[in-house]
């Protein structure tokens, strides 16, 4: 996502130029009175709505399409955008760019998406005229340089992660002992898809810059690991911090130990204790 232009009173959302959506993006439907969580974000809706869900390496940007949806008591309708922290903190309410979402977004997501983002930029437009928006010194989608922001999301933004961290809510002891948790019950549920998510990614990053290559690096050992019917025995014992080291949790015979990275907690190592 890029920065765009925002509201006074409001602030920016965001596009990234892209043909189909990654992991990071999704299209959310709510119907009235329905709720969903995305991040560990827990999203009402007060009528019918229509939201884009983006992860960058620091925030989950919910932009509102077409509805209304709020989130921790701030509400957002269509043409605006809740910015929720991943690392906990205040939500904030955001306009976006509808015109230049729009040109970002997979052409699949036309049907649900062109017809409201065609209305809400032709308001905008008016708005503008009448020097109603102004820019902002935002970019929920990528908060550090571009060229870094692209190598953090590879391994930050995913739901996994990025609903450890919001629960979290930036304390690090709380994180690692989550990050544990959440391992030990994928590893039990077969989940490989988590279980790579949550793999520290340093050793694969370290082989390359072909984010793709050590993408599927990780998920094959991943895959891997979920498969281990020794380990899956192991991790149905819920995972007990070690005394003394924050960064360790014992498991059926089994140490987890996590490592920080970005903010976020990783599995760096599971040893067999003897």
């Amino acid at each position: 996502m890029r920065q765009a232009v925002g509201f006074v009173g409001a602030m920016v959302l965001v596009a990234t130029a892209a043909s189909a959506a990654p992991p990071s993006r999704q299209l959310l439907t709510v119907p009235p009175g329905g709720s969903a969580t995305v991040a560990g974000l827990k999203l009402d809706a007060a009528e019918a709505s229509v939201a884009i869900v983006n992860l960058s390496s620091e925030f989950a940007t919910v932009a509102v399409i077409s509805g209304r949806i709020s989130a921790d008591r701030h509400d957002a309708r269509a043409g605006e955008a809740l910015l929720a922290p991943l690392d906990g903190g205040k939500i904030r309410r955001f306009g976006f760019d509808a015109q230049r979402l729009a040109a970002t977004l997979p052409a699949e997501w036309a049907l649900q998406t062109a017809a409201p983002l065609q209305a809400i930029a032709k308001r905008q437009q008016r708005q503008r005229f009448w020097g109603r928006i102004e820019p902002v010194d935002i970019n929920a989608g990528a908060p550090v340089a571009p060229e870094l922001e692209g190598v953090r999301q590879s391994y930050l933004a995913n739901p996994t992660v990025a609903e450890l961290r919001r629960t979290a809510a930036g304390d690090p002891v709380r994180l690692a002992g989550l990050t544990a948790s959440r391992f030990a019950v994928a590893l039990v549920a077969g989940d490989a898809a988590a279980v790579a998510d949550l793999i520290d990614p340093k050793p694969f990053t370290d082989t390359g810059t072909d984010t793709a290559a050590w993408q599927a690096a990780r998920a094959a050992f991943a895959r891997k690991l979920a498969a281990d019917p020794v380990l899956q025995g192991a991790m149905a014992s819920a995972p007990t911090p070690v005394a003394g080291d924050q960064t360790a949790f014992d498991a059926g015979g089994f140490r987890i130990r996590v490592i920080p990275r970005d903010r976020a907690m990783f599995v760096s190592a599971v040893e067999a204790l003897r």
